[in-house]
């Protein structure tokens, strides 16, 4: 019969749950009630979840939302929980929560589409305090696989925690217990690992619509919508990032080595901050991390570049250090204070994770062609054609969707879905936009293009177009789905 967790230890705060102490007899035990899984998504302070791989499913009863009372969950929620044998459960709402981490499995949930037997919990209850009398409450905690459930009613929920809950038909249920993820820096993130081409903050898109091996190129702001626009500079720019009040990017120009710049987002005081031949550009908390290229050949007219690793720099230009030396490093992606990288090496592409100082490096999987990093997942595509999911640490991996022949590449992320293309650029080829759910559900063709990134600017999805070797910026307003 299930124990209660009586140890509050690190490695049980991994999958803490709170669970009935002791057995009960069939003649004592509540009596069961049909719950269901929410057939909706499902957000947490910005966080959609993935319930058809959770460990621990939300549940639906009455209409009403139910949610497991797990460390993970509890810890997102902002709530103090505490238990003794005695007294029971205890909720209390505290200052302060932590953004939701998932536990997920690759096993779909069993009995998804049928009803799910719970029992109302057989042991006192207090929120904030109050002691609630189970037995006579329409919305009742619940007991689900030995799990306590708490349900989301606007009287918990709204009076008792003060949270803020919304629903619509499309984005579902959400609930905000306190400042929730900024979905600007998250698209930010994802864009640069996209390239770059485009960057959005505070309500304008600051982008590079042109990428021709001729002619003129130029940086510009304007709204999502393509209005307004301004030149800023005649820059051939790209990983374009947005840090306060400018902007810091990779200008090439024909026969001469990349540099990095950086302007004020009014397109004033255009400065020079490195010469260093520069690829993949990515600023954080001062620093200014970038792939860097090595002359190996060529001649003043055609010069020719090789990867020579990875360097950080200062954000003036000052104190460069070397944190990969001589490795061919694709891309990366910076998730707080780690560095994940993706590196060819021979015939095969493998993805590593290190600190961002460059110490630690440990290798997750080989044969991954492209990734990007969402909540704390890692999706990413193997071997061209499979989608997939991945927890930070690589230990959990789960199945999203394989198409038939067509590559997959220029992930991106808006709402609850994963959006990338599908499909090549050869003499006969074609290619299409798609997106699908973070759970591997619901795929959708959107638009045929040859796009070879994808970036998002709140309701627009922008598209580099390819055309014998040209890549002209397009955008499309990005249509709700339907529920």
């Amino acid at each position: 019969m299930p124990q209660i967790l009586k140890a509050w230890t690190a490695a049980a705060a991994l999958s803490l749950m709170l669970v009935w102490p002791a057995p009960v007899s069939r003649a004592a035990a509540s009596p069961e009630v049909q719950a269901s899984f929410p057939a909706f998504p499902v957000a947490v302070n910005g966080t959609v979840t993935d319930q058809t791989h959770s460990q621990y499913p939300l549940l639906l009863y009455r209409d009403v939302t139910y949610f497991p009372m797990t460390w993970n969950y509890t810890s997102s929620l902002g709530l103090a929980v505490s238990w003794s044998k005695e007294n029971g459960l205890s909720l209390d709402k505290k200052d302060g929560c932590v953004p939701l981490a998932q536990d997920l499995t690759a096993e779909v949930n069993a009995n998804s589409g049928g009803p799910q037997a719970a029992v109302p919990a057989p042991f006192p209850v207090k929120v904030n305090g109050k002691t609630i009398v189970n037995a006579d409450e329409p919305y009742p905690v619940l007991l689900y696989r030995n799990i306590a459930y708490f349900p989301m009613t606007w009287r918990f929920a709204h009076e008792e925690f003060n949270w803020k809950t919304s629903w619509d038909n499309v984005r579902g249920f959400a609930i905000q217990s306190c400042a929730r993820l900024d979905d600007e820096e998250r698209t930010q993130a994802v864009n640069l690992a996209n390239g770059g081409q485009l960057a959005v903050k505070n309500g304008w898109v600051y982008m590079n619509p042109y990428l021709w091996s001729e002619g003129a190129h130029k940086l510009v702001k304007s709204k999502p919508d393509g209005s307004s626009q301004t030149k800023l500079s005649d820059d051939k720019a790209t990983s374009i990032n947005v840090v306060g009040d400018w902007l810091y990017y990779i200008a090439s120009e024909p026969r001469k080595p990349n540099a990095i710049y950086k302007i004020k987002t009014d397109g004033t005081e255009r400065t020079l901050v490195s010469q260093t031949n520069a690829r993949c550009l990515w600023v954080r908390d001062d620093w200014i991390y970038y792939l860097r290229l090595a002359e190996r050949s060529g001649n003043e007219n055609a010069p020719y570049y090789t990867p020579g690793g990875m360097e950080r720099i200062r954000t003036d230009g000052s104190e460069k250090q070397t944190l990969l030396s001589g490795m061919a490093v694709k891309n990366f992606f910076l998730q707080g204070e780690r560095l994940y990288y993706l590196t060819i090496e021979g015939e095969k592409t493998k993805l590593y994770v290190m600190g961002n100082d460059g110490s630690g490096r440990t290798e997750l999987r080989d044969n991954v062609t492209e990734f990007s990093i969402i909540d704390g997942w890692i999706y990413y595509v193997k071997d061209g054609k499979q989608l997939r999911k991945m927890s930070a640490d690589g230990s959990v991996d789960i199945p999203l969707h394989e198409p038939a022949r067509t590559p997959i590449f220029g992930l991106n992320y808006r709402d609850g879905w994963l959006y990338y293309v599908s499909g090549g650029f050869g003499v006969s080829g074609h290619a299409s936009m798609e997106r699908i759910r973070l759970d591997g559900t619901g795929r959708q063709a959107l638009a045929e293009a040859r796009a070879t990134a994808l970036y998002i600017a709140e309701d627009q999805l922008y598209f580099p177009d390819w055309s014998m070797g040209d890549r002209t910026m397009y955008h499309m307003k990005i249509d709700d789905p339907q529920p």
